[in-house]
């Protein structure tokens, strides 16, 4: 009896007792999960896209440029600018199979000569151009006919054998003139764009240095005559309304203002001297022709660079009293 009381006392659920406490049921409780936000660090870089994306090549003369080009920042589509990629010519194989070419990515933009050179260029510019006083490069002019050019060599002058140079009306003319001296000139030209290239050969046969352009732009031709000039008025106001036809301009030109008509207003029965300019086809006098008098207008074309074309009236009106 002692040693069941004893269990019973150890272990109150014991088969022993009678009566066993009564069980507790277990509850199980589910966990809250709560979700962290993803931070980013305070400086984050994207992961860099594919190079050779939106891009296409041809295995013979790798000119590349964009298939699918996107817009840019500033809201245009990029300039799509050929370039010329040069890869090694592939060699022989001792096993017979083909080698792999390799692309060494070596990238020669095409440029024309007439864009604005980098640092490193004009770094390697030694030859300056002189032209003429009162000629400017790409400048429009009708003071001097006769191309005088002189030069300049920033290297040494010792390492010069001759220099090559073309003038004329061809952007990428040949360099068949070939001389010793530093300057050259050529006879009077006519009214249009000349090309000048020149450049420097060395004792050893190479070009020293870029090559050196220049474009001179002459100019003495005078636009067409205004055509049609005339009064539409009818003799009842003190300011009569002009007209014509508008003048053309085969070399600098009579667009956008730089270049527009003299007009000539007067008692006198001729063309004198230009009272007003006006780049208009229409016109109307400032100062008034008074009741009962009869003034003359003459009117002339001139370029931006101060042609003109042959005055054209007198055209006679008359203000009625």
């Amino acid at each position: 009896m002692s040693t069941a009381f004893v269990i019973i006392y150890r272990d109150p659920t014991s088969q022993f007792n009678p009566f066993p406490p009564r069980t507790i049921a277990v509850v199980l409780t589910e966990e809250e999960i709560t979700s962290t936000p993803v931070v980013l660090p305070e400086i984050w870089t994207p992961l860099p896209e594919e190079e050779d994306a939106g891009m296409e090549s041809d295995s013979a003369g790798e000119i590349l440029e964009e298939s699918n080009p996107e817009p840019s920042d500033s809201g245009g589509i990029p300039t799509k600018t050929p370039v010329l990629i040069i890869t090694p010519r592939p060699g022989s194989s001792s096993t017979g199979q083909s080698p792999v070419q390799r692309n060494y990515g070596v990238i020669l933009p095409t440029k024309s000569p007439l864009d604005p050179v980098s640092p490193v260029e004009e770094e390697d510019q030694k030859l300056t151009i002189i032209a003429p006083v009162g000629v400017f490069d790409n400048t429009w002019q009708n003071i001097q006919s006769i191309p005088i050019f002189s030069w300049t060599y920033s290297g040494s002058v010792q390492d010069i054998d001759h220099f090559q140079l073309y003038f004329g009306t061809k952007q990428n003319g040949k360099l068949t003139i070939r001389t010793t001296k530093m300057n050259y000139s050529w006879k009077a030209v006519k009214s249009g764009i000349y090309y000048l290239r020149l450049v420097a050969v060395g004792k050893n046969g190479k070009i020293l240095g870029k090559p050196a352009y220049f474009l001179f732009k002459f100019d003495n031709t005078p636009p067409s005559e205004p055509e049609n000039f005339k009064t539409i008025s009818d003799g009842d106001t003190a300011y009569p309304y002009f007209e014509w036809v508008e003048s053309t301009d085969a070399n600098s030109g009579m667009n956008g203002g730089y270049a527009g008509y003299s007009i000539y207003q007067g008692l006198e029965k001729k063309c004198g001297k230009a009272v007003a300019f006006t780049a208009d086809t229409h016109w109307t006098p400032v100062t008034p022709v008074e009741p009962g008098t009869t003034q003359y207008f003459c009117i002339r074309a001139y370029d931006v660079v101060g042609n003109f074309s042959k005055w054209i009236g007198p055209v006679a009106y008359t203000r009625s009293n």
